[in-house]
């Protein structure tokens, strides 16, 4: 197999190769989620009441806003128009978009063990969530600009 058919290195991949520059989009989508579906778990823990999310179903709901969002975006935006390069995803970039949402929304949850189910602190589990959402942002522009050079021009 060709190494393009992993990894899209220039527009005309994106969407069909497995991993594109919104795959790294994706990683950071999982890790929004699961920061702003946790606030249910960590703001009444803190207060000292019983949460009713625990943190395995906001990972739950994180995987499921995840799916909801491919259909969303390989069916509604299509049709509006707004989808990239205006056809759908292959099969494998849904499934490896998904797969590394959910990688994001792990690595969060991961961190919220480690980070307020030890120390009790919703400002550093939040800090550093922030810090990693912005960090991957940052990698999901570099990666995008790499993608755009590498196209031939029209």
């Amino acid at each position: 197999m060709l190494l393009n058919q992993f990894f899209a290195t220039v527009v005309d991949e994106v969407g069909i190769s497995w991993f594109d520059f919104y795959s790294i989009g994706h990683i950071c989508f999982g890790i929004g989620i699961f920061l702003i579906f946790s606030l249910f778990y960590t703001i009444p823990k803190k207060k000292g009441r019983i949460p009713i999310f625990s943190l395995l179903f906001v990972f739950i709901v994180t995987i499921a806003i995840l799916i909801l969002w491919e259909i969303l975006e390989n069916i509604w935006f299509l049709e509006m128009g707004w989808k990239f390069e205006g056809r759908m995803d292959s099969w494998p970039n849904m499934i490896t978009d998904v797969l590394l949402g959910a990688v994001g929304g792990l690595g969060a949850w991961l961190f919220a063990y480690l980070i307020f189910e030890k120390d009790k602190s919703v400002f550093g589990y939040y800090t550093f969530g922030i810090i990693g959402f912005g960090v991957w942002i940052c990698v999901f522009i570099i990666l995008r600009y790499l993608t755009f050079q590498n196209s031939p021009i029209i």
